[in-house]
């Protein structure tokens, strides 16, 4: 099996791009098969670019065609024009309708008001006319970007989808010959020529069968994929981002003067970040502000603190301006928040998508977008990945710690008794350490916005139970290394077990998953095959009932 437990997390292996029999069986059917798609990059000296893409695919039946008949895609005004410079539909008689210019419409992308996120960025809608199954559809858009993020440099990744058929994927970028392009490809044909000043680098894939299995880990760590990048290494690509985030993090004197008050008559130092920490942690909403080139730079930290809301970069450039006028230093750390355990060779932004600090002085990498983690406590899926820190001197690429045996324990343990009309009382007390601590206090504020009682009889009703009850907690603003949950509840009687029908002993008030799920892999995914990598961690689960 390729699945681990131990002292360590994710052991992987990189699956092989052979399509299984299963898969090829899967895909006579496809509803969607994608016939051709071809990304052209002509890039610049100073890092500026002209991307050309056409796409081609066909639903192969009605459902899929009403699915598919509008597409989006989404840029931002402030860095970038995009033009479609055509749309149209093959029917399957050779006839083709071409969208009508009124038909592509720029729009702001699909939103709802509790999603924490504000942006610039817009959508062209293309809404193809007279679609049915067995037809193509068809576009090519232009996107010219006059601003790159880091000048002079370019990178890109792309990765092929396996849920569906493709016919033939190419992706081709002409690059000045004085711009060296450094490449990494897996499961695709790679080759390059020189054309006058300007070498064409060029990459083709074609697959015709699905693969539909089940995949614990992301698709930049097992799915045919391209990384590109004209940064040597991970330490040159580290410089030009700290360049980006620098001055953002300078403590000024309004920054000085909350990180004096909040350690007033403290000396300890470490007891001093753990304080700034969980200010940050607790007192700044996350919310994610993509102006400009805001996905990337964050804002100064000053703005940050006057908002009261940020998103990851932002609250580590708050946390670290704040350390900075403790006289203690910082580094701003790119890590990946999802299921991705590797980093490519060349340096792109594929596999980055998340922001936390380090602290040198103490060893410890802190992240204050978790909210309910204690000082020193990462998230399950931050331990044991790899990192780039930010740094101008120094290297860049380094390791998150793995979980320690110990350091993250979960217990559940329900009493319950059976009445004389049937129903079931009973009392759960889930007790976490470390990470499950973090979701623990989440569950906590989930049960505070929803009230105590009704959170209680949602979650029975989740469980499969009907019944009522009652949560009791410390406040989830305690960010001790250890939490815990009670939940009172009863049951509705169920008469038949007085007369011996058999039932399964109820688990309660549970709100965290079970021995297990998690530590082994999601038990959410039983058809993983044996062969699919998966994240494992150190830790240790107790159920008494």
């Amino acid at each position: 099996m390729a699945r681990w437990a131990g002292l360590g997390i994710a052991v992987l292996a990189f699956v092989t791009c052979a399509v299984s029999s299963a898969a090829s069986r899967a895909s006579e059917v496809a509803p969607l098969i994608i016939e051709h798609a071809d990304n052209r990059y002509d890039v610049q000296t100073d890092g500026s670019y002209v991307q050309t893409y056409h796409f081609e695919f066909e639903p192969t039946n009605d459902a899929s065609a009403r699915r598919e008949a509008q597409q989006s895609i989404p840029y931002s005004p402030a860095l970038e024009d995009l033009r479609v410079v055509e749309a149209f539909t093959r029917k399957p008689d050779g006839r083709v309708i071409h969208v009508d210019p009124s038909a592509i419409r720029d729009v702001l992308p699909w939103s709802t008001p509790d999603l924490a996120l504000f942006g610039d960025q817009r959508q062209k809608v293309i809404v193809f006319p007279e679609v049915a199954g067995g037809d193509t559809l068809a576009y090519t858009w232009r996107r010219i970007v006059k601003h790159p993020i880091f000048p002079g440099q370019f990178m890109t990744s792309i990765y092929m989808s396996r849920a569906n058929p493709w016919r033939s994927l190419d992706l081709t970028i002409s690059a000045p010959a004085a711009m060296a392009l450094h490449t990494e490809a897996h499961c695709m044909s790679q080759e390059q020529q020189t054309s006058g000043d300007r070498i064409v680098y060029h990459w083709h894939r074609s697959a015709p069968e699905a693969d539909g299995r089940s995949a614990a880990v992301g698709p930049y760590d097992r799915l045919p994929r391209v990384f590109v990048s004209s940064f040597a290494n991970y330490d040159a690509f580290a410089r030009a981002y700290a360049g980006l985030v620098a001055d953002k993090a300078a403590p000024t004197p309004r920054l000085r003067a909350l990180a004096d008050e909040l350690t007033e008559g403290v000396t300890d130092r470490r007891e001093q970040a753990r304080l700034l920490y969980e200010y940050v942690s607790l007192h700044v909403r996350y919310v994610a502000v993509y102006l400009s080139n805001g996905a990337l730079e964050p804002r100064f930290a000053e703005q940050v603190l006057a908002d009261g809301y940020g998103d990851c970069k932002d609250h580590t450039v708050l946390f670290d301006a704040l350390l900075a006028a403790k006289g203690i230093d910082a580094e701003f750390v790119m890590i990946n928040l999802g299921a991705h355990y590797t980093l490519s060779g060349p340096p792109t932004l594929a596999q980055l998508n998340h922001a936390i600090t380090y602290i040198p002085e103490f060893g410890v990498y802190a992240d204050t977008t978790a909210g309910t983690a204690p000082f020193g406590t990462l998230q399950f899926e931050e331990y044991g990945k790899p990192v780039v820190h930010a740094v101008v001197v120094g290297e860049a690429l380094r390791r998150t710690p793995v979980l320690e045996p110990g350091a993250a324990t979960l217990e559940l343990r329900t009493t319950t008794r059976i009445e004389d009309d049937g129903s079931i009382v009973g009392e759960t007390v889930t007790t976490a350490l470390g990470p499950f601590s973090a979701d623990l206090r989440r569950s906590a504020l989930w049960a505070e916005a929803n009230g105590a009682s009704g959170a209680a009889a949602m979650q029975l009703r989740s469980l499969g139970t009907e019944g009522a009850g009652d949560f009791a907690f410390a406040p989830p603003s305690d960010l001790e290394q250890s939490y815990r949950i009670s939940g009172r509840f009863t049951l509705d009687p169920r008469p038949e077990i007085l007369d011996g029908d058999s039932f399964a002993p109820p688990i309660g008030l549970r709100v965290l998953v079970r021995p297990g799920d998690l530590l082994l892999g999601p038990l959410a995914m039983p058809k993983l095959a044996d062969d699919q990598p998966t994240p494992c961690y150190a830790g240790r689960q107790i159920e008494d009932v």
